[in-house]
């Protein structure tokens, strides 16, 4: 029994070291470390159904969450509150909630408040009350990504302009909306779907609200600096983002350690790129053809042999990464290799001289809830 015990085990070891396989690093999703300006939107007219609404915004903040500014370490979140019916009220700017006790206080004050007796619901006026109380900051905090988070019941009306157009200031500013239907009405879900950011129209009723909407949280606060793409798969996926960024300079060509001394003196904690699975490497192939003028079929990855043993290029400080078999054989006999592609659309890791000149790519880590970024 023992014997047939143990040979189970060594059969289910040998299974699962056989399909492991090695990825980038996805995004930090340290939620008592979002570092983010949020701005929460909640219908107050006379029809708007408030379940679970407070609960749930409660539940978007850690108590371990830094609200406000002026902590050592500058991972905070600002919150700012803003209600609305006919007209929106700015209930809490981004300066009024210093802790989270402030903020707590502040939704146990909402969550008593009475509804409006209006039945007029007008989002527009809220949304542009939200562009206005993120505009009132501007040079402050601007490596800082903004949100907004809207709560209602009701396919409203509006004073000015159509909630969906207001909500694409925001959007083309980078600026994500996040809508959460408190009601089951699926005409309303419908309107706030063409309100929100893509993926971003939630419903109470699906029971996962509050989870959905942290997850939008530490997908916002993952990015990449100006100038850099963030790595996602595919290459338009947004919403299967990772937490590295990619940078490959006008067209620019190099030898191998001429390239790799670019990515390290040039950008901080900057490394060749990394390709630790397939999916990378045909990532990196269509992100390099999609920003130059004519095909790439060649580059220089971060591979680096060292006394015969493959690794991968790390920041400075680093240590490198040993090269896992399950992200591919390197060539035997090569000081250098390059990503090739051929002429039947095959792509292989293939041993060049060191002195070819071929494009490159540099990678980092992102900002987000485990890296923060003074400069964004």
């Amino acid at each position: 029994m023992k014997m047939r015990r143990f040979l189970g085990v060594f059969l289910l070891c040998l299974a699962i070291s056989t399909t492991l396989s090695v990825s980038d690093r996805r995004c930090g999703s340290d939620v008592t470390r979002l570092w983010l300006d949020v701005v929460i939107i909640v219908d107050n007219c006379s029809i708007m159904n408030l379940n679970l609404v407070y609960e749930t915004i409660s539940g978007l903040f850690n108590k371990n969450l830094q609200i406000g500014t002026g902590y050592t370490d500058p991972r905070s979140t600002r919150v700012g509150f803003i209600t609305y019916n006919y007209n929106a009220t700015d209930v809490a700017d981004f300066y009024k909630l210093q802790s989270w006790a402030d903020l707590d206080s502040q939704i146990q004050r909402l969550k008593m408040t009475p509804l409006a007796r209006t039945t007029l619901s007008k989002m527009d006026t809220a949304l542009y009350a939200a562009i206005n109380m993120i505009n009132s900051t501007a040079g402050f905090r601007d490596n800082y990504k903004k949100m907004v988070i809207v709560f209602t019941s009701v396919h409203g009306s509006y004073q000015k302009n159509p909630p969906k157009d207001v909500s694409k200031i925001l959007k083309a500013r980078g600026i994500p909306v996040v809508t959460v239907n408190t009601g089951s009405s699926s005409d309303t879900q419908s309107y706030l779907k063409n309100i929100a950011s893509d993926n971003m129209a939630y419903a109470m009723a699906d029971g996962n609200a509050t989870q959905e909407i942290l997850k939008a949280m530490t997908d916002t606060n993952c990015f990449c600096q100006s100038q850099w793409a963030q790595y996602q798969y595919p290459l338009y996926a947004p919403q299967n983002r990772y937490g590295t960024c990619l940078i490959s300079t006008n067209d620019m060509v190099s030898d191998r350690e001429t390239a790799r001394h670019f990515c390290h003196q040039h950008f901080q904690n900057g490394y060749l790129v990394n390709e630790l699975d397939q999916q990378k490497r045909a990532y990196n192939f269509a992100y390099l053809n999609s920003i130059s003028a004519s095909p790439v079929n060649a580059f220089y990855n971060g591979l680096v042999t060292l006394n015969g043993v493959w690794f991968w290029d790390q920041p400075d400080g680093r240590p490198m990464l040993p090269l896992d078999p399950n992200s591919g054989a390197a060539p035997q006999r090569s000081a250098c290799v390059a990503d090739m592609k051929y002429s039947d659309g095959t792509t292989a890791w293939t041993p060049v001289s060191c002195t070819n000149k071929f494009r490159f790519i540099c990678e980092k880590v992102a900002c987000d809830t485990d890296n923060y970024c003074e400069n964004a």
